[in-house]
């Protein structure tokens, strides 16, 4: 009876275990859960819906890191103005075009499938949308002081912060260097931005 009591609570404390190795997993756990409960699955108007998944991506995402990355050598030459206005275009703009990602969900399993670890204490999640073809998503994560934050999200291969970063560094050589021009891109997109139609 005790080896039998001993056994049970070993197979109780797994999943405790299995989160403690993988707090990573558990935090992008987290994001997908609360981005649809509190957000895709919600009974709330599209205005309402873009408003929760901003708050709710702006806290997981790096999005100060992620648009230093993105524009490159031109960060350094930013005066502190410019970056604070493309920061916020970019910020806006890039909200609405993952929340537009986001709305075509449509009850799909996310499995993940493992984590690696990636430079500076950086990992990537990687995992498994259960659709038709499945779809593989890898989550970039940043550690500091045990908290983490998303800095890429790499679909298929094709890393989010690369393909910004390939797309604003050919306006930017196209219009001498100015981020004002970039920025002003950016708001333009935002401004008029066209959601896509939803898949019944």
């Amino acid at each position: 009876m005790k080896k039998l009591f001993v056994l049970i609570m070993g197979l109780l404390m797994l999943p405790m275990v299995a989160r403690a190795e993988n707090p990573a997993i558990d935090f992008v756990n987290r994001v997908t859960d609360d981005i649809i409960n509190n957000v895709l699955t919600a009974d709330v108007s599209k205005e309402e819906k873009l408003s929760r998944f901003r708050a709710e991506f702006t806290k997981a995402l790096d999005l100060k890191n992620i648009g230093q990355f993105v524009l490159g050598i031109y960060w350094r030459k930013a005066t502190p103005t410019e970056k604070d206005e493309f920061l916020k275009a970019f910020t806006d703009l890039t909200t609405k075009s993952w929340a537009d990602r986001f709305d075509s969900y449509q009850g799909q399993k996310i499995v993940f499938t493992g984590v690696r670890n990636a430079e500076r204490n950086q990992f990537y999640v990687d995992s498994t949308i259960q659709n038709n073809p499945p779809v593989e998503v890898t989550w970039r994560l940043k550690q500091k002081d045990n908290t983490y934050r998303i800095i890429d999200i790499i679909v298929e291969g094709v890393p989010m912060a690369m393909s910004y970063r390939n797309e604003y560094s050919a306006f930017l050589q196209s219009h001498g260097g100015s981020i004002r021009a970039l920025t002003e891109e950016l708001k333009n997109k935002s401004d008029n931005f066209k959601w896509s139609e939803k898949k019944e």
